[in-house]
């Protein structure tokens, strides 16, 4: 008997030992500390934080084949206590994003903020970790620490069966797995269409099942993103909603004026054109659209790399630029910009109009010179970028052009990105901002728009702690920079919270 467990007792030893192997990986606690301590001090901002307490949880090998490098992961538990009040959810300055990013975190890795504001005294539980590489027996951190989403298992690309559901069960499994693939090839252009096809596949379904269609954006991407959370807390708490996938803002634009879906996520400057009619695409108003709340600022990125030798608007002539995939809101800006700034499409080597996971992969292949996006602050995608090349530049708008598109454009208004946004972000990047606007239908009824709004206000705080974004959300800024009528239903919400307001900070007693 002794004998058939001596093979599960020597494999409960080899468990322990690689254990305690991977967990003296990499540099000693204390060092973790005080580097953690610095990245907190020169990465985000300096005397917010203290360490109150520090725990290595453990490590693991990484290697880059390619590059023919080898480090380690070291994982970390810590409580961070602030030492003045700061808001992590402020529509302009470093946020709960950046803060992630430099923790080698995930915003659902952060526990203890507060939507509104941090006061001193509170305290970040905080899971993390570092990214090591060893250089002359020293371990260095290395600049791409963020954790990336883990990739899905491969799977074997085959049919089961030969009926519809079968086909789809097997596209959305190809899906999933997310294949690498080449901007513009032929593989990437069959992907494309297959995650459209099934979205709108998934809509029918949706509708014929009585669920309220909330159209958002790509996957991955922010507005979809929150959909992803919000959809299921709707679903939780006994409102039925679908999260359904589009090319982003102008395609949402059009599904909601048409009735095809009940809510969406606009750029607001998206929105304010589409309201008004897009003459140059021939575009008539879109007379249905009504808006409900916006709910996070976004900002117009421009980025290259040092190689293309872009240093300012000026040089992105005769070069090749990444727009944005033609539904989106991003390409929408880069044609307000290239209008305000007098360029014409001419006068650019070549314009693709890519998403921006595409364009990024583009940028870095070589095969564009700069990208043009419209993302929240800050973009996940763009971090990463700039988390794993020293190389990257953002550019600032003219000073002029910025006031030509905030006075010509009621929902654009000037933004300043503070340094240490992304990483390796030394200057400022001075820019437009705009809000993503929730919008609506006009034949929408009321108690739906009133349901609507009162579930996403509501949720804001529980969304947050799987949605930073989420914590953005208020009644102080649920108005600002919209520019398209208010549904009847949201002048209902607005009023009818103004006086709940109103009569909690009345005196006892008082009459209204």
């Amino acid at each position: 008997m002794a004998r058939q467990f001596l093979p599960i007792v020597r494999c409960f030893i080899v468990v322990v030992l690689l254990i305690l192997i991977g967990c003296s990986r990499g540099p000693e606690e204390s060092a973790l500390r005080q580097q953690l301590q610095q990245q907190l001090d020169t990465e985000f901002s300096e005397g917010l934080f203290k360490i109150h307490s520090f725990r290595r949880s453990g490590s693991a090998p990484i290697s880059n084949a390619e590059q023919g490098t080898s480090g380690v992961l070291v994982y970390f538990d810590a409580e961070l206590e602030f030492l003045k009040d700061y808001s992590l959810t402020s529509w302009q300055g470093l946020n709960l994003g950046t803060l992630a990013f430099v923790l080698g975190s995930t915003e659902s890795g952060i526990q203890g903020f507060h939507p509104k504001v941090n006061r001193k005294g509170d305290v970040l539980k905080v899971y993390g970790r570092f990214s090591y590489h060893k250089v002359d027996g020293k371990w260095l951190i290395s600049t791409e620490s963020n954790p990336q989403a883990a990739g899905n298992k491969n799977r074997p690309i085959t049919l089961e069966g030969s009926g519809p559901d079968s086909v789809l069960k097997s596209v959305r499994e190809l899906l999933e797995r997310q294949p690498k693939t080449q901007p513009g090839s032929r593989d990437a252009a069959i992907l494309k269409e297959l995650q459209l096809a099934v979205a709108r596949i998934d809509l029918k379904f949706a509708k014929l099942q009585g669920y309220l269609a909330f159209s958002t954006g790509q996957s991955p991407g922010t507005y979809h993103e929150f959909g992803a959370v919000l959809s299921k807390y709707a679903s939780e708490h006994g409102l039925s909603v679908h999260n359904y996938i589009s090319e982003g803002s102008v395609e949402n634009a059009y599904r909601v004026n048409n009735n095809l879906v009940d809510f969406a996520l606009l750029q607001s400057d998206v929105a304010e054109t589409m309201f008004k009619g897009w003459s140059e695409q021939h575009q008539l108003p879109n007379s249905e659209m009504r808006s409900m709340a916006s709910l996070w600022p976004e900002a117009i990125h421009i980025v290259t790399l040092n190689s293309s030798g872009i240093k300012d608007m000026s040089d992105l002539l005769g070069k090749r630029i990444a727009v944005g995939s033609p539904g989106s809101g991003s390409r929408y800006s880069a044609i307000r910009i290239a209008q305000a700034a007098g360029f014409a499409r001419a006068q650019f080597q070549e314009i693709r109009e890519l998403g921006l996971t595409e364009s990024i992969t583009a940028l870095e292949s070589g095969q564009v010179d700069a990208v043009l996006a419209t993302e929240a602050i800050p973009s996940p995608a763009l971090q990463a970028l700039a988390g794993r090349r020293q190389d990257v530049r953002f550019l600032s708008l003219d000073r002029g052009l910025v006031e030509d598109l905030t006075q010509s454009n009621f929902a654009y208004y000037p933004l300043t990105v503070p340094i240490k946004t992304y990483p390796g972000q030394t200057q400022s990047i001075h820019t437009v901002g705009l809000a993503a606007l929730l919008i609506t239908n006009k034949r929408t009824s009321d108690e739906e728009v009133v349901r609507f709004l009162e579930m996403i206000l509501d949720s804001a705080g529980p969304l947050s702690k799987k949605y930073y974004r989420a914590g953005f959300i208020s009644t102080e800024t649920m108005r600002l920079g919209v520019a398209v009528p208010l549904h009847p239903g949201a002048e209902k919400f607005y009023a009818m919270r103004n006086s709940q307001k109103a009569d909690s900070e009345s005196p006892s007693g008082e009459q209204h």
